[in-house]
């Protein structure tokens, strides 16, 4: 049962395993999807920064929305005004009243447009970190949107290329004699890092122990030339 033929597969069956084990590991741990899950933790934790911040800045926010609500509607007046102004049905005392309600409103534009200044001023250094965040932010989108497409394309490639070796390795499995296949699966079971490999020298190619002459005439000998040390195949 050591033909050397037969026992030089379970290595050409490992490399086949590995193959789709390293396919399968790299759309969890590849590094395109790393630096996705990276860049993930860095859009939520940005965007929690930037929660709490607009939290602290809630007040200069609904101020800031109340006056500029303020100004528009002050505007739609003064336009309502200048409509009535351009025209020719108004007398003196009228032009002059709604010249006088113009001028008045918009003092009261200037005023409100002065705060929202004032309070921009007094919040500048905390608007200012919070507009380089929102920024980072929209970079940090763009970058995970570009990243999730190549992803996407690595993990489509990848699932058309594991049936295949899975195939591969199914038709190749086929050829070996059932002990070996139970030998194979049971080293396998146990964890075996590599399950079969060839001697390097006096070393065994499994678990890298020197081996003395008389070891490596039993393993030669053992129906399937196993390391003493870790069962391994030694070829």
């Amino acid at each position: 049962m050591n033909e050397p033929f037969l026992l030089s597969n379970l290595v050409e069956l490992q490399d086949l395993d590995n193959k789709i084990y390293k396919l399968i590991d790299s759309k969890s741990n590849g590094e395109n999807v790393i630096n996705l899950k990276s860049l993930e933790l860095n859009y939520k934790e940005l965007s929690e920064k930037i929660t709490e911040n607009k939290k602290e800045l809630s007040e200069f926010f609904i101020k800031k929305e109340d006056n500029e609500k303020k100004i528009i509607s002050l505007e739609l007046q003064i336009k309502e005004i200048e409509q009535k102004l351009s025209g020719d049905t108004l007398d003196p005392s009228e032009t002059l009243n709604y010249s006088n309600q113009k001028e008045s409103l918009k003092i009261q534009i200037d005023k409100l447009k002065l705060e929202l200044e004032e309070l921009k001023e007094q919040n500048g250094d905390q608007l200012q970190v919070m507009n380089d965040w929102e920024n980072s932010l929209e970079d940090i989108k763009n970058q995970l949107i570009n990243l999730s497409k190549i992803v996407k394309n690595e993990w489509d490639k990848i699932d058309k290329q594991i049936p295949d070796l899975e195939k591969e390795k199914l038709e190749f499995i086929s050829t070996f004699p059932d002990e070996l296949k139970e030998l194979y699966d049971n080293l396998k079971k146990r964890g075996l890092e590599v399950i079969a490999a060839y001697r390097n020298e006096n070393q065994c190619g499994c678990c890298g122990v020197e081996l003395t002459s008389s070891e490596i005439e039993q393993i030669l000998k053992s129906k399937f030339q196993q390391c003493s040390y870790c069962d391994g195949v030694v070829i």
